[in-house]
């Protein structure tokens, strides 16, 4: 089989050459046999990977492949590699879910590794950044419940997601925690994992790119806690699936990137351990959906396992940016709806004793619950090109967002003597900011509204100053139920429609490392993914025995598509390869007694008919009729009609007998 050559065209971090590589190393179990190559300085000279995965032709294990065929091809790549002169060290052999190799092979012969006879493909490993952390705040989901139904599964219904185990691939767990159970080991509600890289691991720092692993996944960074207790805390915070059990899998440090080929290792563990449901969110843009991450995750799902991933935050870059593993075949890529409230502290305007709820900038000193503020400056856009408004100095800054980053508005007011700085949205809603490096000055944000608001009083000549309180508020969000702006746009490239269904992700409050505060605010992807696998461990113990690559047509089925978020007034439903089938809704899912496949139709490139076959299964006491219809979303190119769709039909399909 001719090889084919993947090259990395978006680097997200690279590795520098390395002098003196190690001779070929022979092949071991599914850890790391030699530590990875440092590199002899921090400035990126060269931007060829010097990562790969080489793919072997034969089957991994799992998927019905022998154990002695790929030892046969790990022997045979040795010899070829030897034989072409190749230097190259082994980072991690792969057998379970996928065959093949990761290595670290100098950059200047990934040319010949290419041509090694008898591979199936090579692709670069692919440093995976961390997705980013926000502001501390109170626990409090249950709206984010609400939007999903999860609320009516968990109270109405009965149903936690008792004796389903769910694997949560990400920077670990805080089993610290009471509402994630406060232990880690058989009996508590951690049940198992392991730290596949050490606190001071980061892929994106040549410094400390060796792994150091161990078994103790506690979590030094706050996302994968955060992510844990979307999926199931049980205290304060109640998640999705309280009753779950976990397993923790632990493949980035307290900060920065992780590899690709620690994520396989990381499933194959999973897999290993017996997990029934997968959430990883975790992502690498504009991925194929053959990427190794990918084609592991599918296997995953075929060989039982429920595979859940965020799609990924970069919906500012366009149509394609979805990521993998989430634009893998057979897993559940999710995008990201905002939050239907906010809970937030709020403050006092005075002279119109408004009541203004707000959210701290990360990583800037929470503001204090009593006193009140020196007066409020308006200063304009406050970027370092601007001209300022008014004086800071002393007093409290007013800087509409937007130009420029946070930091470079909060560091600006702070070096013009500004005790403090409120920033107010340019669009509808409130916000989490980040980015801010702390110079011990409080920074805040507020919505559009209020922002306006203070700016009127200030043109009316009053003297504006701020009363902090104690008081928190459920505010309403103006974006609530719409697709988040940072959410990815499919499709996958291979045109197949992802993502495959959205959950809440934008402002979500969940369980966080008790040293960092215990509870936190976070928006992306990420959030909205744990929403699906807690769904899924509902799903699984309200209908057992329901095959792993059923639940995302169970899913799609009775998800309900959300109106555009550019203009929702218009009644526009927006972009199905931005929010797949639409909003979850767990409930109706669970409660539905008919099942239509499959639950998307990805029909691909061309404007000719394509002819697809959808079965309907009633598993009801009563028949049941539908009427087939079709409505339009807003497209990001031509409007394509499916024919079978050009005119309504009713169709009766009968409960079985």
């Amino acid at each position: 089989m001719r090889n084919r050559f993947f090259v990395l065209l978006l680097v997200v971090a690279m590795i520098l050459p390395t002098a003196g590589l190690a001779a070929a190393q022979e092949v071991g179990p599914v850890y790391p046999l030699v530590p990875p190559p440092t590199a002899e300085n921090g400035q990126m000279t060269d931007e060829s990977p010097q990562l790969w995965f080489v793919e072997f032709n034969s089957a991994p294990t799992a998927d019905g492949g022998s154990l002695e065929a790929i030892r046969r091809e790990q022997v045979n790549f040795r010899n070829a590699a030897r034989k072409a002169g190749l230097q190259y060290t082994v980072r991690y052999t792969f057998t379970t879910l996928w065959s093949g190799l990761s290595i670290s092979i100098a950059a200047k012969d990934a040319v010949k590794l290419a041509r090694l006879p008898g591979l199936k493909a090579v692709y670069p490993v692919q440093a995976i950044p961390l997705p980013p952390t926000s502001s501390i705040s109170e626990p409090e989901l249950a709206t984010a419940l609400a939007m999903t139904g999860a609320d009516i599964v968990q109270n109405d219904l009965g149903f936690t997601g008792a004796g389903i185990k769910v694997a949560v691939m990400d920077t670990g767990i805080d089993y610290h925690h009471p509402d994630l159970g406060g232990c880690f080991g058989p009996g508590c509600r951690v049940v198992t994992g392991y730290d596949f890289v050490g606190d001071a691991f980061d892929a994106s720092n040549p410094a400390n790119q060796t792994p150091v692993p161990d078994p103790d996944p506690d979590d030094c960074n706050g996302h994968g806690t955060h992510v844990a207790g979307i999926v199931g805390a049980n205290g304060a915070v109640k998640g999705v699936a309280p009753g779950v059990t976990f397993g923790a899998y632990r493949v980035f440090g307290c900060v920065g990137s992780t590899f690709g080929d620690i994520m396989i290792a990381a499933m194959e563990r999973a897999f290993l351990d017996g997990m029934q449901v997968l959430n990883m969110s975790i992502g690498s843009a504009f991925q194929w959906p053959d990427y190794p991450t990918a084609k592991a995750s599918n296997l995953l799902v075929r060989k039982g396992m429920v595979v859940v991933a965020s799609i990924g935050n970069s919906g500012a870059n366009g149509l394609y940016s979805a990521g993998a593993p989430g634009v893998g075949k057979d897993v559940i890529g999710v995008a990201s709806f905002d939050n239907s409230h906010i809970n937030a502290l709020t403050f006092n305007v005075n002279p119109s004793g408004q009541q203004v709820p707000y959210l701290p900038l990360a990583v800037t000193p929470d503001p204090p619950t009593s006193g009140t503020t020196p007066p409020v400056v308006w200063v304009g856009r406050g970027c370092n090109a601007d001209t300022y408004l008014g004086d800071p100095n002393g007093k409290v800054a007013l800087i509409v967002r937007g130009a420029c980053t946070f930091n470079e508005k909060y560091q600006r007011a702070f070096n013009n003597g500004a005790v403090g700085v409120v920033i107010y949205n340019n669009v509808p809603g409130l916000f989490a900011g980040g980015g801010v490096v702390n110079q011990g000055i409080f920074g805040v944000g507020i919505s559009q509204a209020d922002g306006l608001h203070i700016r009127s009083l200030l043109n009316a000549g009053h003297t504006v100053t701020l009363t902090w309180t104690d008081v928190r508020i459920n505010a309403p969000n103006p974006t609530g139920g719409l697709i988040s702006s940072f959410s990815s746009y499919g499709l996958s490239p291979d045109l197949d429609l992802k993502p495959d269904i959205g959950a809440p992700g934008g402002l979500i409050r969940s369980t966080y490392p008790l040293e960092l505060g215990g509870y936190a605010i976070i928006s992306g992807t990420s959030m909205s993914s744990p929403h699906v696998a807690g769904a899924a461990a509902l799903l699984l113990q309200a209908k057992p025995g329901t095959s792993a690559g059923l639940v995302r047509d169970i899913l799609q089925n009775s998800a309900v598509p959300k109106v555009w978020n550019g203009n929702p007034g218009l009644g526009f439903l927006d972009n199905v390869h931005r929010q797949g089938a639409g909003m979850l809704q767990i409930d109706k899912a669970i409660l539905a007694t008919t099942l239509i496949l499959p639950g998307k139709l990805p029909l691909g490139e061309g404007s000719s008919p394509h002819v697809r076959t959808l079965t309907l299964r009633n598993s009801g006491a009563a028949d049941v009729t539908y009427d087939l219809s079709f409505v339009n979303a807003l497209s990001t190119g031509g409007v394509i009609t499916p024919s079978f769709f050009t005119s309504n039909a009713t169709v009766a399909f009968g409960a079985p007998s």
